[in-house]
């Protein structure tokens, strides 16, 4: 979890570069939390932004000074978006989305 708080994310280029600094993997736009599992299907982790589901397009887009808060789910605790969020979850809040 990063909160604007605890980082200046205005050093950022674009949202890839905040995430692969919290340890998360970002291969061809996709972003990877829990390693490749699946031969055929994507590996890549659900993202929401402001409680709505979000598409890489999408967070191209956003700026990093747009962000609020940063949270990375896996596991149990991703659990609450069923199969969706089995590869993980990307909790972004941004300033608008108070």
């Amino acid at each position: 979890s990063l909160d604007v708080k605890e980082s200046d994310y205005a050093k950022y280029n674009n949202v890839y570069d905040i995430i692969s600094g919290m340890g998360a993997q970002v291969r061809n736009g996709e972003i990877i939390l829990r390693g490749s599992r699946s031969f055929q299907g994507s590996s890549a982790a659900l993202i929401v932004v402001d409680g709505n589901i979000a598409d890489y397009e999408y967070l191209k887009s956003l700026s990093p000074i747009e962000i609020k808060r940063i949270d990375i789910l896996k596991d149990a605790a991703s659990s609450v978006y069923g199969s969706r969020g089995a590869n993980g979850v990307v909790l972004i809040e941004t300033l608008k989305g108070e």
